[in-house]
This record gives C-alpha cells, sequence and structure tokens, in this order.
C-alpha cells in the first residue's frame, strides 16, 4: 500500500507593534466572512466559522459560549459549533465570545424549536445501511435498516461511541439486489411478527447506545412505532415501554446493502499538512490510452493521503486532475482515480494508520471534486477539493519532500 499522513494543526502568526507614526496596534478578531448571528434547525447538528487574528502576537484565541446545549471549540482559526437537538417547541438562543487579549467578537447562536415537542429525543442520524435478505428468510422480501450517527461495522454490528436505531422491515416490492433501495410506504409496528407487507417486526426492531469499549450502554425494544419512507426520507416515530419518546429522521439514499459508504467520518473535514515524507511512481500506461498512471503517497505521523492520477507526462504528475468518472464513456486525461476497495484500498484516499497500518478505523475515499498537485524540485504541495462517498467535504492542502 501507498501511504499518506496528515498534521491537523496550523498556527496563524503575525504581529503586534506601532504604526509609523509610533503609535500602538491593537489586535482584532475579524469573522471572515462577516457573519454576527447563525442559526440551525430543531435537529441540532455542527457548523463551522472562520476568523482571523489581526495584528496579532504571541498566544491564541479563546471562546466561550454560554449554553449547556451548545459547543463550542477554536482549532487553526476555526470556530466548531455543536448544537443538540432541541426537543422543545420555542426557539432558543445563545451567545459565543471569542476573545484574543483585550479584542473579542461575538456570534449570536440561534436554534428552531421542534414541531414535534411531544418527543423526548429528535434523532437526525448521519448514516442509513442495512441488509436486503429478499425472500431470504420470508414470503415478502425483508429490508433490514440501521440508522445511526457514525455507522455500523461491515457486518452491520454497532460500533463503539454510537447510537443505533434498527428496523426489521418487510415490502412486497423485490429490490434489485445490485441496489436494493428501500420502497416509499407507510410501515406499521407489527407486534405479532406476521412478516407482511409495509409491517416492521417487533422481534427485529430496537434502540442501542454504544460505550467505548463497545459494550451496550443502553437498549431498549419498542412499545409502539410508526415508520414512513417518501423519496429518500425515512421518519420513524417511536415509544419505549419506560415512555420515552423519539423521532428518528434520516434523508439521502435509502440504500440496503452494508458497506455501500466506506468513509467512517460524518463531517467535513479540513487539514493544513506540512513536513510530510512524499513518494511518486509512474506505472506507465496501464490501460493503454496514452495516459501515465502515477501513484503518489505522503506520510506524516499517523497520517496517510494516497492519490492515483492520470496524465499525458512521464517525467512530471503536476496539474490539476478532476474525479474519474467510472461510468459511461471514461476519459482519462488529467483525472484522478476515486478511492476503492480491491485488495486492499485502491485509488485516492485519506486514512489514519495504527502501528504504520490501515486498520479501517478512520478513512475515507475521495469520489469527487478536483485536487492539485504543485511541484517544485523535491518539494510538493497537493490542494485538495474533494468529497467523500458519505457526502462530507475533504478539503485543505499537503506539503513535504520527496523521499531521497
Amino acid at each position: 500500500m501507498k501511504r499518506f499522513l496528515l498534521l491537523l494543526a496550523v498556527a496563524a502568526v503575525s504581529f503586534v507593534g506601532c504604526n509609523t507614526k509610533g503609535e500602538e496596534v491593537k489586535p482584532k478578531v475579524i469573522i471572515t466572512p462577516s457573519v454576527n448571528a447563525v442559526e440551525f434547525e430543531a435537529e441540532g447538528g455542527t457548523k463551522t466559522i472562520t476568523f482571523v487574528l489581526k495584528n496579532a502576537g504571541d498566544g491564541s484565541a479563546t471562546v466561550v459560549e454560554d449554553a449547556a446545549w451548545l459547543e463550542a471549540t477554536i482549532e487553526n482559526q476555526t470556530l466548531k459549533l455543536t448544537a443538540e437537538a432541541n426537543t422543545s417547541t420555542e426557539e432558543r438562543e445563545a451567545k459565543v465570545k471569542i476573545t484574543y487579549q483585550a479584542a473579542f467578537a461575538v456570534i449570536t447562536v440561534k436554534q428552531k424549536g421542534s414541531k414535534n415537542g411531544e418527543y423526548d429525543v429528535v434523532f437526525k442520524a448521519k448514516r442509513f445501511e442495512g441488509i436486503y435478505f429478499g425472500n431470504e428468510y420470508s414470503d415478502v422480501p425483508n429490508y433490514y435498516v440501521i440508522l445511526s450517527d457514525i455507522g455500523a461495522a461491515n457486518d452491520g454490528s454497532p460500533k463503539a461511541n454510537g447510537t443505533y436505531y434498527f428496523f426489521d422491515m418487510y415490502n412486497k416490492v423485490v429490490a434489485d439486489d445490485a441496489c436494493p433501495i428501500l420502497p416509499n410506504g407507510e410501515y406499521k409496528f407489527d407486534t405479532t411478527n406476521s412478516y407482511a407487507d409495509k409491517t416492521f417486526t417487533d422481534e427485529g426492531s430496537w434502540y442501542a447506545v454504544m460505550d467505548a469499549e463497545g459494550d451496550y450502554a443502553t437498549s431498549a425494544g419498542f412499545k409502539a412505532a410508526a415508520i414512513t419512507v417518501e423519496d429518500g426520507k425515512f421518519t420513524a416515530s417511536i415509544e419505549f415501554t419506560s415512555g420515552e419518546k423519539h423521532l428518528v429522521t434520516f434523508e439521502g439514499e435509502l440504500q440496503t446493502t452494508i458497506g455501500h459508504i466506506l468513509s467512517t467520518f460524518t463531517e467535513d473535514v479540513e487539514f493544513n499538512v506540512e513536513g510530510a515524507t512524499f513518494t511518486a511512481v509512474c506505472y506507465g500506461d496501464v490501460n493503454e490510452n496514452g495516459q501515465q498512471n502515477w501513484f503518489i503517497e505522503a506520510v506524516k505521523d499517523n497520517d496517510y493521503f494516497a492519490v492515483d492520477v492520470f496524465t499525458p507526462s512521464s517525467t512530471d504528475f503536476a496539474g490539476t486532475y478532476q474525479a474519474l468518472a467510472l461510468s459511461g464513456v471514461v476519459d482519462y486525461r488529467n483525472r484522478f482515480m476515486p478511492g476503492l476497495l480491491g485488495e486492499g484500498l485502491v485509488g485516492t484516499w485519506y486514512a489514519k494508520l495504527t502501528n504504520n497500518t490501515i486498520k479501517g478505523d478512520v478513512m475515507a475515499p475521495m469520489v469527487e471534486g478536483a485536487l492539485q498537485i504543485v511541484v517544485e524540485g523535491d518539494a510538493v504541495t497537493i490542494h485538495y477539493g474533494c468529497k467523500d462517498d458519505a457526502g462530507n467535504a475533504i478539503t485543505g492542502s499537503v506539503a513535504g519532500a520527496l523521499a531521497k
């Protein structure tokens, strides 16, 4: 395999001093682009805001928020805001203050109230996965659905620190085995476990929260529930025996094939890595279409990047590359190979290493967008403007030198 790493730390350095008239230049905190308010939907989520420190010296900015439902952190002059779901029907508001020495900027964070105030938990799933069993165990085709925040393992089992809702669903529509999509419809909770059309069973539907060791911190069956599936939107209303009520939603592709999303990320990734060690190998015209195949990798600490590109040159891999289309008429010129699974990782990837080996705990195939490779002597920089197969933005740059 070919390896590539990143260091997720950037220091913004400028200076404090005097202007040409000898007057003291005061530092400033400037939001870029200029905003003074951010709004979240009731389901919550994460948003980022960038800022710069003008006339700054030593030290870094700090942040304070005044609400338990809101978490604010700073990294690389990026403010990350994470809001919990608002289960109340009332809108709520908080103030976030970015401070550097005597300078500061204040942002107002608002969150809409839930339209479903009767729910104790409003859970907006980040991953939809599952298994299509077809008629293997029942007369009516069986769709087993898993909704979660971090995704299931390749065998459908829950991962450590994850929250999961499992639904054992039945619909008379026979799916395409190559790409089984959960059919639209209103599904009834079936306590008799009859496996009838447009039902989901009591015996196979449940809820779990996992702890850091991968053991069950919480698990529960349903007392009552209902599911609506409509054009890429899944909504489940659930009541547990404790009386607690959950609203679970997901919007996106409703494909029930474990592992169809390879990325382990559930949000955008941005990096700025310096000092990486690069290797680059030209494998020649492997597709016999006049394009030279280059494989470039960079490694630093526990981060790994692999870039697989096609270019006319057998001596230079610098250039700008778009994602290669894997269907229809394939144009290889100035394209990068999207990340795929073969005998290991194939194509263009970001991954974390464990003892210098890819374990699959943290990884993202780059499948859309563009990247630019700049080569000046032995110095190499790769700029990323890509997306992984879960739709997360994978952006930033990696710089370093070719290994001697």
